[in-house]
C-alpha cells in the first residue's frame, strides 16, 4: 500500500488552518519525504512553509549533515534554517532525552506566533511510544503516545504521518531517488527506543506482522479515552471550584471516588503546564495534603511544582512562588518590576482605586514582610497588623513573605493586591495607579 500525498497535505493544512507551517526537518528519511511532499503536492490553501534543522553537535557528521539539509531545501525551494545547540544535561538526563530537550526548546524559541511545526513520527514510532509507555506503567494519557495535534513547549505540534508505515515512507523515498541521512545512534542499542527496535521489534513482528498497525489503532483508543476522562475532570474542577479563584475546595474534592480525585489532580496539573508525577507522588498529594487536617498546611513537592493546603483550599504552583523574595528596590513612577520569584508587578490606571498619582511622584521602597507592620486601609479608623490582616485575608502563610509591600519614607502605603494606607489611596473619581502580579494570584481588593 502507497502513501496518499494528497490525503497527507489536506491533513496539514486543516490542522494548520490558515497557519505557516516549519518543519522539522532531520535530514532522516522520514522528514525528508515530508519535506518533499510539502514542495511537490498540489496545494492552495497552505500558507508558508519552511524547514528547520537542529544540528546538536554530537556526531562528526553533525556539520555535514546541516549542509546536506539545506542543499537539499534548497533543491525544493524551501526556506531552511540551520539552528546550532548546545546540549547540557547528558550525564542528568542522558544523550536522548537531553539531546530532544534541548531541541525542542530551540524550535520553540525560533517558532513564529502564527507558526506550527510539523514534525514526521510516523505508524512505527506510534507503536514504539506506546510500548514504551506501557513499560514504565503509564495509563491512558500516556498510553495514548503522539497525537495527531498537541500543544507543547509553547509550541502547536502536527503529526500528520502517525497513519503512515515505514514501509510506505521508505517505498515513497526509494521511488522518487531522495538522499536521507542514516544517523548511526540509531544503532545503539544502549538507548531504550533503539533497543525496542533492533532488537525486541523483530521478534514481535514475526510473530504479530500486523503489531505496529494495531499497537497504533490501540493509541486511538487511549487517546479516545483520554478525552472522555478530560471531559468528567473539567465536570469535577467546576464542582470543586467554590470560588472564582482557580483553587480547588478539599472538602468538595473529598467527595469524589479516589479514581476521579486521581484523574481530577492529573487534568489539573496537565492544564497547568506542569511535568505530571508519578503514581507514589500522586497518592502523597492524595494522603499527604488532601487528607490531612484543616489547620494543617501540609506540601507535595516535584520537579519544580508544589501543591500545598491552607484551610480548605488546594493550591498548585510552581517551587518559585514560594522562595524568599529579593532585596527592597526604590522606584518612581508606575515602574514594571520583574521580581525574584518569576512574577511581574504591573500598574493599571483607574478612577478612585489604587495609589494617588502624587504618592508614585515621589520614591516608593517596595519590601516584603518583616513583622510588626501595621496599616490603616482606606475606610477603616483604625491601624491593623499586617499578621491580622493576612489572617483576615485567608493569605496563606507560605504567601505572606512574598507579597510586595510598598513604603514612603517608614510609613507602609499598599499591600500589593489588598489595600491601601488611607491617605495614600486615590479618591472618588480621582486617576488611581492600580498595582497587581502578572503570572500569580491577583486576590480581590480589601
Amino acid at each position: 500500500m502507497a502513501l496518499n500525498p494528497q490525503k497527507i497535505i489536506t491533513d496539514i493544512t486543516t490542522l494548520a488552518a490558515g497557519r505557516s507551517v516549519c518543519l522539522a526537518y532531520s535530514g532522516g528519511v522520514d522528514s525528508h519525504v515530508l519535506l518533499h511532499l510539502l514542495a511537490t503536492t498540489q496545494h492552495s490553501q497552505l500558507a508558508q512553509v519552511r524547514a528547520v534543522h537542529i544540528n546538536h553537535g554530537l556526531n562528526k557528521a553533525a556539520a555535514q549533515w546541516a549542509q546536506h539539509c539545506a542543499e537539499v531545501a534548497n533543491k525544493l525551494d524551501i526556506p531552511f534554517k540551520n539552528i546550532d545547540v548546545d546540549v547540557p544535561d547528558i550525564d542528568e538526563l542522558g544523550m536522548e532525552a537531553a539531546a530532544r530537550k534541548a531541541r525542542y526548546q530551540a524550535l520553540s524559541n525560533e517558532l513564529l506566533p502564527d507558526e506550527v511545526l510539523v514534525t514526521a513520527q510516523h505508524q512505527h514510532d506510534q507503536a514504539e511510544t506506546l510500548l514504551l509507555q506501557l513499560f514504565r506503567g503509564a495509563g491512558p494519557l500516556g498510553l495514548s503516545a503522539m497525537w495527531p495535534e498537541s500543544q507543547s513547549h509553547g509550541m502547536t505540534i502536527i503529526r500528520p504521518l502517525l497513519d503512515v508505515s515505514k514501509h510506505e515512507i521508505v517505498h515513497y523515498a526509494e521511488l522518487h531517488q531522495l538522499d536521507w541521512i542514516d544517523d548511526p545512534s540509531n544503532q545503539d542499542t544502549e538507548i531504550n527506543r533503539n533497543y525496542l527496535r533492533q532488537t525486541l521489534w523483530p521478534l514481535l513482528q514475526e510473530r504479530w506482522p500486523s503489531l505496529e498497525k494495531t499497537i497504533a489503532r490501540s493509541a486511538a483508543h487511549c487517546q479516545e479515552t483520554s478525552l472522555l476522562l478530560a471531559q468528567l475532570a473539567e465536570q469535577d474542577r467546576a464542582q470543586c471550584q467554590l470560588q472564582d479563584d482557580g483553587h480547588l475546595s478539599i472538602a468538595a474534592v473529598k467527595q469524589l471516588p479516589a479514581e476521579r480525585q486521581r484523574n481530577l489532580l492529573r487534568f489539573m496539573i496537565e492544564t497547568a503546564g506542569y511535568e505530571l508525577p508519578s503514581t507514589a507522588i500522586l497518592q502523597r498529594i492524595i494522603e499527604d495534603v488532601i487528607s490531612a487536617a484543616e489547620d494543617k498546611t501540609p506540601i507535595v513537592r516535584w520537579s519544580n511544582v508544589e501543591v500545598r493546603r491552607y484551610r480548605d483550599d488546594l493550591y498548585l504552583q510552581t517551587s518559585k512562588h514560594s522562595e524568599p523574595p529579593q532585596a527592597e528596590v526604590t522606584f518612581t513612577g508606575p515602574a514594571e518590576l520583574v521580581l525574584s520569584n518569576g512574577c511581574t508587578l504591573k500598574w493599571q490606571l483607574t478612577s478612585g482605586d489604587g495609589l494617588k498619582t502624587s504618592v508614585l511622584n515621589g520614591d516608593v521602597i517596595m519590601r516584603y514582610r518583616q513583622g510588626g507592620e501595621k496599616i490603616r486601609l482606606r475606610g477603616h479608623s483604625q491601624h491593623k497588623s499586617l499578621k491580622q490582616l493576612f489572617q483576615e485575608w485567608s493569605v496563606p502563610p507560605w504567601k505572606r513573605s512574598i507579597i510586595p509591600l510598598f513604603f514612603v519614607g517608614t510609613e507602609l502605603v499598599a499591600v500589593v493586591g489588598y489595600g491601601y494606607a488611607e491617605h495614600y489611596a486615590a479618591e472618588t473619581g480621582e486617576k488611581g495607579w492600580l498595582p497587581y502580579l502578572a503570572g500569580d494570584f491577583r486576590p480581590d481588593l480589601d
